[in-house]
């Protein structure tokens, strides 16, 4: 054993007698569901999924829409698996749990629980309580107790569309043993972008395939006319019609100082990644004075209004499918590297964004010529450009070309470890 995976396995194990009073702060922060807090610590009170089970693990809404998918298009191959989906937010859980609701091949045999902390008892708990035959994670959760363990008792893992940044590379070459430890119990690695398949290469000592961005394959959900129809009557009216998606702490500040330059003024719909932060919005609609309503509250929009705060999840697709421009949030927030832009321009909208976005420098570098897609640094720039050109057609089949072999290359390899995997 390393002694990075020895220190790491150490000060977890210490830390466990304090998690109860960590993860009831947390709760009262609105950071966990208080309900589930007997989740982290791997106790179900819910049946057990049977046997063929495969667990998937994502963070946060974009890796747990990802692995969907994958779970949908594994499940309609083989009718005997089952789906054990884990996240680290609540968000994500809320994704998750109406997905599986609304899903014909997954409804009746998945489950929904909240991660587990990374201790070595918790993660031995767990895997005792689940026994699966294949773990999943996606892009950059790496929990070394519990990959350990599942390594241990041989159970096959996969990381699926890895992402790291330069900076969390750089982590991990500083404990080598470590990082080859941990790596390398995974039976399939398949990175996302080329920065990390290179990285990951490296601590491993093996080619690491990069078949592109796996959420480049992802289907998108062609919104209901009737609903689009019906919010441009209510609050569109004969305006053009600006879309914030995914924005995060500091962006809506930044589109509605955009939003105010453009003449005539847009409608402006706002789609934060995290609903549970509305009140803060709804503080600063206030003190700008703006007109607004609240889509969870069942505020019936009206043409007078400035904004329409859409903190639901789902509706993405719907809303974008109304702007003549979308403008995509975590390009100009601290420490986030932007958001997938794919999903919006398959719908056909084009996409501003802002220039820090790392996460995907791959897909930005490859379809950023073609007109469609616009890197903005400051709300002049957007305000100059509003609306954007439609996507290309040159756009259009690039993305389609891209969007085949990352889903191939995932499903052959999770195919392929569940048929060596005990039963």
């Amino acid at each position: 054993m390393s002694m990075g995976r020895t220190l790491y396995r150490t000060s977890t194990r210490a830390a466990q007698p304090l998690l109860g009073l960590w993860l009831r702060r947390r709760a009262r922060r609105g950071k966990e569901n208080p309900d589930r807090l007997e989740e982290r610590f791997a106790r179900t009170r819910i049946d057990l999924t049977p046997a063929h089970l495969v667990w998937m693990h994502g963070a946060s809404i974009g890796e747990t829409r990802l692995l969907l998918e994958v779970a949908e298009r594994l499940s309609a191959g083989n009718p005997a698996l089952h789906f054990l989906f884990t996240s680290q937010t609540q968000t994500a859980a809320e994704l998750i749990t109406r997905f599986i609701e609304n899903s014909g091949l997954l409804s009746e045999r998945s489950r929904y629980q909240v991660a587990p902390v990374d201790t070595p008892t918790i993660a031995a708990r767990f895997l005792d309580n689940w026994q699966p035959r294949l773990c999943v994670f996606a892009e950059g959760e790496i929990w070394p107790n519990l990959i350990a363990e599942a390594h241990a008792r041989k159970i096959p893992l996969a990381l699926v569309n890895a992402r790291m940044t330069k900076k969390s590379l750089s982590g991990w070459t500083s404990w080598k043993s470590f990082a080859q430890e941990i790596f390398s119990s995974f039976d399939a690695l398949i990175a996302g972008d080329t920065q990390t398949a290179t990285g990951l290469g490296e601590l491993v000592g093996r080619d690491v395939p990069c078949p592109g961005n796996l959420k480049l394959s992802l289907s998108v959900p062609e919104p209901d006319n009737a609903d689009m129809q019906t919010i441009s009557s209510a609050f569109i009216g004969g305006r053009k019609c600006l879309v914030a998606v995914s924005t995060h702490e500091g962006e809506e500040e930044w589109i509605l100082d955009a939003a105010d330059g453009i003449e005539p003024r847009p409608a402006l719909i706002i789609i934060p990644r995290h609903p549970e932060r509305r009140d803060s919005i709804i503080t600063l609609l206030k003190d700008r004075s703006l007109s607004f309503s609240v889509r969870s509250k069942g505020e019936p929009p009206s043409s007078t209004d400035d904004v329409l705060l859409c903190d639901t999840l789902g509706e993405v697709s719907l809303f974008a499918s109304l702007a003549n421009s979308v403008y995509l949030g975590g390009g100009h927030a601290d420490g986030v590297g932007g958001h997938n832009p794919v999903e919006i321009l398959r719908l056909g909208r084009p996409v501003f964004t802002g220039p820090h976005i790392h996460n995907f420098s791959d897909l930005v570098n490859r379809i950023g010529h073609h007109p469609g897609l616009m890197i903005v640094e400051t709300a002049d720039e957007l305000r100059r450009a509003f609306p954007l050109p439609p996507p290309s057609v040159e756009l259009m089949e690039t993305l389609e070309e891209s969007a085949l072999e990352p889903m191939r290359v995932t499903l052959s390899a999770l195919e392929g470890l569940l048929e060596v995997s005990p039963s």
